[in-house]
C-alpha cells in the first residue's frame, strides 16, 4: 500500500520517536483487521496505512473522525461500506464501535 507523503513522513517520525506507540496501535488495528487479511495470513504491517492515519488523527485530537476512517478504509481494500448487506450491518457497526472505543481508551491511557 502506498502512503501519501505526509502520512509516510509521520509514520517514519513516529516510529523513530516512539515505536512502542505505533506497535501498540498496530496491534489494535490488526485485531480490527478490516477485511480479514491478517487473519488470512497477511504480514503484521498489512494495515500500517490505517495505523498511520489513525495516529495522525489522534495527534490532531480529531477523535470524531476515527469512526469514519474505520468505516471508509474499506474502500482502500476494494470494498464499499455502503454495499454491506443489511443482515451484516449490525455486526459491522459493532466491530467499528468496539474498535473505536478500544483506540480511544488506549489513547487516553497512553496520553497520561
Amino acid at each position: 500500500m502506498e502512503f501519501g507523503n505526509g502520512a509516510k513522513e509521520n509514520r517514519e517520525i513516529k516510529i523513530s520517536k516512539d515505536s512502542k506507540t505505533f506497535l501498540e496501535l498496530r496491534d489494535i488495528v490488526n485485531r480490527f483487521d478490516p477485511v480479514d487479511l491478517v487473519e488470512g495470513g497477511a504480514p503484521d504491517d498489512e494495515h500500517d496505512r490505517l495505523t498511520t492515519e489513525i495516529l495522525m488523527l489522534l495527534f490532531q485530537d480529531s477523535m470524531d473522525e476515527i469512526r469514519d476512517l474505520l468505516i471508509n478504509c474499506q474502500i482502500w481494500y476494494g470494498y464499499d461500506p455502503n454495499d454491506i448487506k443489511e443482515e451484516y450491518r449490525e455486526r459491522f457497526n459493532s466491530k467499528i464501535d468496539r474498535t473505536q472505543k478500544e483506540i480511544l481508551n488506549w489513547h487516553t491511557k497512553n496520553k497520561n
